[in-house]
């Protein structure tokens, strides 16, 4: 499926992107490859996230988040961290075996990049796959395959994990219950997959590494991390229509409306909260 995947692509890319989405793919696509990836991340990435995270997290919701099946996960984005803090407690705590975890990331840097390949594979394990592009060769067929890409992996093992953020890029607005528009690409993988997708709210993370490891070893004042998870967003009357860029914006937007709700809940806990 990798080396597939990579020949279809070739044409449209600069070689430094060549080579990082050639490793991607051998590192995502085959049995092999994601097995050495996840068990890298299993002995040394998810440590350091759950260090990051480690009695700072309060978690509600979790429940719904499939144990047994490959499913979407779909988190607000308001931080470079969001992702990294969900997956440590999910990986920690909550799912009996080890994900093959895929994030769906901008090609720029990580892609185009040799240190931003580098980063991902130190950070990720080469995770942080497929690459979207952002630039009109995105829109000429590029994003259409890492589209795709996202729906065979879904079928492909029972442990896959497809971590997506439906506003598409960062909210740097100062408002943390505010959300940028849907964009389609969540709906389109939701509709043609017809996986789960769970809907998560993530609020109390630092913009800044280094404020938030301060506030990890007590130089800093702390904040509680807050994940709240939804039940799997309601789509089966938008499956026969999975090919429909209308439905694929509708399942997306239900998607930002169950992490809405899901902000709410969170709003509503830490009002409760004494102080």
């Amino acid at each position: 499926m990798g080396i597939r995947t990579v020949a279809r692509a070739w044409p449209a890319l600069e070689w430094p992107e060549r080579a990082s989405y050639l490793l991607g793919a051998a590192l995502n696509e085959t049995h092999v490859g994601k097995q050495l990836s996840t068990r890298y991340l299993h002995a040394v990435g998810r440590r350091w996230l759950y260090f990051m995270i480690q009695g700072m997290h309060h978690v509600d919701g979790a429940e719904h988040v499939p144990r047994d099946r490959s499913f979407i996960l779909a988190p607000n984005h308001r931080t470079f961290f969001d992702l990294y803090a969900t997956m440590a407690f999910l990986w920690q705590i909550h799912l009996p075996r080890e994900p093959y975890l895929y994030c769906p990331v901008r090609s720029g840097f990580f892609y185009d990049q040799p240190y931003g390949a580098a980063f991902n594979i130190l950070v990720s394990g080469n995770a942080m796959y497929p690459p979207i592009f952002r630039d009109e060769r995105g829109r000429g067929g590029l994003n259409d395959l890492a589209i795709e890409r996202c729906v065979r992996l879904l079928n492909w093992s029972d442990r896959t994990l497809i971590a997506i953020h439906p506003e598409g890029k960062r909210n740097k607005s100062g408002d943390p219950y505010s959300f940028l528009p849907a964009k389609v690409g969540t709906g389109r993988i939701a509709l043609r997959s017809q996986a789960p997708v769970i809907p998560v709210f993530v609020n109390g993370l630092h913009e800044d590494f280094g404020v938030q490891l301060k506030r990890r070893v007590r130089l800093a004042p702390r904040e509680t991390i807050r994940l709240f998870f939804g039940s799997p967003v309601e789509l089966g009357d938008l499956y026969d229509r999975a090919r429909d860029p209308d439905a694929h914006l509708a399942a997306s937007q239900r998607v930002m409306d169950a992490i809405g709700a899901c902000a709410e809940r969170e709003k509503a806990w830490l009002a409760a909260q004494p102080g």
